[in-house]
């Protein structure tokens, strides 16, 4: 289970007061400028000087982070023109409180920039099967033509409004296996409706050399495996395969005036075989020394640190499980920031365990948020997911596809949640006494895509969750993981707990328990939809008996129609918390 997450006060107000008044202060229109600042980032004392960004932050300093892809050149105008290039990146970031942007530069298919190393997307292939897939390559090749190279456009950009610009490396993709599945190499079936995407084509060298790879991409495994993901990612144990990703990661270096350099280690979380990845751990290792030594040569010459970023899973244990010694990389100052989990957990990862690891060491951590997970309920929800994290000693977060978010992806009017939510999430009054909804996590293990991709190194969720017949007073618990401490505060109403349920009999009984106490359903709560055998419960609860940290709901299922199956299953909860007032 979680460990109890720290009040926002023992994470150091000062620090979180000077973080959030650093995250945007270049844009005009930024609310958090007039929030205060001080002279030191209090809670984080570096191991040494290395000095400041672009726009003079540090790793501590960036709030909020917005992950992007090679999709600008899809969302400027046609013809291709730096200026629309810019505006279709850096653009929609404009009034929001990002402080960095981080932008992706290698996928499946190939770059999305000016690359001597790594062949431009597109250019792999003899036919493309997309019009998108056309549009990026030749955007990227007439950009390259007029001597303006992508990176140096959106580096530009982001520094001429304050924003620092890192630039991601994928340390694995295997998107092309849904280029697979679309059947990419054959020609397109009749009537096309479904075209490929930019990212799904199978790079050159994966053809070349499937010797690099860590299985076999031609053995039939089960769609949507661990093998089927795993047989088409790169080896890390193979020589050639790193000194592609280094010389990628040493043009990038050298060539851009980037900000920080993101190791991506869940895009895709494959380093090694899975049997081997633990004892081969030593190998990545040495290959990280070797993009630190890199960045700290380049960064010395241009006289601005080169900040080095890692994403990773979510625990020490996730992280050794696919090959990374993390406690050796923070030791040895191989980092300067880290970045936890693929994001789809953003309500029970355990983001105290690596915060506080790299605190130890002054190498801060950012929550990775995965579009959609947080803001499930809107911005209550995210509202919640954000405290959560930076209670528990998170010095900024990283919004995973929330480029989605720009209006380039709805219809006039249709955006649910614009890129304005941000500004949520640099107040800390508003996470503090504002609305929140803390919801159950779902599983990446429960098939399909999430399960053979992300499975093996992202933090477990809780639903759906079986609820069997309790012959013994044994029931099945959930955890609620708050940061709200309402000794200290005064709710405006009642929180209340509401779970869905499937597969109940007409006469079942249910028992109720919250932290150890019954409770009874709200009678007039909604019941749910019993035509389609969902079946809701709401809980009205005092507000005395729910602290900071984990919080269990417990239900029992204590009768059971014999002529059904021995369980029912749990769907989906939340605590909501109302707005709160100071005491």
């Amino acid at each position: 289970m979680p460990k109890a997450t720290r009040p926002l006060s023992s994470f150091s107000r000062r620090r979180f007061l000077r973080t959030t008044a650093l995250a945007g202060t270049a844009l005009s229109l930024n609310p958090i400028n007039s929030l205060p600042k001080t002279a030191t980032a209090a809670g984080l004392v570096r191991r040494d000087n290395k000095g400041t960004s672009f726009s003079g932050k540090r790793p501590e300093d960036y709030r909020v982070v917005l992950q992007d892809i090679g999709d600008p050149l899809l969302r400027m105008g046609w013809p291709p023109s730096p200026e629309g290039l810019i505006e279709g990146s850096i653009g929609p970031l404009r009034n929001s409180a990002i402080s960095m942007y981080a932008y992706g530069i290698n996928h499946a298919g190939g770059t999305t920039h000016c690359s001597e190393t790594y062949p431009i997307i597109g250019d792999d292939q003899d036919v493309i099967r997309s019009g998108n897939t056309l549009r990026m390559n030749e955007a990227v090749k007439r950009l390259c033509a007029s001597g303006q190279d992508p990176l140096t456009l959106i580096c530009e950009g982001g520094h001429k409004v304050g924003i620092d610009v890192f630039l991601r490396i994928r340390m694995n993709d295997h998107h092309d296996r849904w280029g697979d599945r679309l059947g990419l190499d054959r020609p397109s079936p009749l009537p096309k409706t479904h075209p490929a995407e930019p990212y799904f084509y199978v790079p050159k060298w994966k053809r070349e050399h499937p010797e690099w790879l860590i299985g076999d991409r031609g053995i039939a495994h089960p769609d949507e495996s661990f093998q089927y993901f795993q047989a088409s990612a790169g080896n890390y144990a193979i020589g050639p395969y790193r000194d592609l990703i280094f010389n990628l990661a040493a043009e990038t270096v050298n060539k851009y005036d980037l900000d920080g350099l993101e190791l991506d280690f869940f895009r895709s979380p494959f380093l090694f075989p899975s049997y081997e990845a633990y004892a081969q751990r030593h190998v990545m290792t040495s290959f990280i020394r070797k993009i630190r030594k890199l960045a700290n040569e380049q960064g010395a010459r241009r006289g601005r640190p080169i900040f080095i970023s890692a994403r990773v899973p979510a625990t020490v244990d996730l992280c050794l499980r696919i090959g990374i010694d993390l406690p050796v990389w923070l030791e040895e100052g191989l980092l300067d920031m880290t970045v936890i989990s693929n994001g789809l957990s953003p309500f029970s990862t355990p983001w105290n365990e690596i915060a506080v690891l790299g605190e130890k060491h002054g190498i801060p951590s950012q929550a990775c948020f995965t579009h959609a997970r947080p803001t499930r309920e809107g911005r209550e929800s995210l509202r919640a997911a954000t405290y959560r994290a930076f209670s528990s000693g998170i010095s900024g977060i990283q919004l995973w596809n929330y480029f989605y978010r720009m209006p380039h992806y709805h219809r006039p009017g249709e955006n649910p949640l614009d890129l304005s939510f941000t500004h949520d999430m640099v107040n800390p009054d508003l996470l503090k006494y504002g609305a929140k909804k803390y919801l159950l996590d779902g599983s990446p293990h429960t098939g399909g895509v999430l399960t053979g991709t992300f499975g093996h190194a992202e933090w477990p969720g809780q639903t759906p969750m079986m609820i069997g017949y309790s012959t013994d007073n044994i029931g099945h618990r959930v955890v609620f993981d708050i940061a709200d401490d309402l000794t200290k505060v005064r709710p405006t109403s009642s929180p209340r707990a509401w779970v869905r349920l499937v597969d109940l009999g007409p006469e079942d009984k249910l028992a109720f328990l919250w932290n150890g106490k019954p409770v009874q359903p709200d009678p007039s709560a909604f019941p749910g939809l019993t035509i389609k055998d969902t079946h809701e419960f709401e809980f009205k609860l005092d507000p005395i008996t729910i602290h900071p940290g984990p919080n269990y709901l417990e239900i029992r299922l204590v009768k059971r129609d014999k002529r059904l199956e021995p369980y029912i299953t749990l769907i989906d909860g939340r605590l909501s918390i109302p707005e709160l007032k100071k005491v």
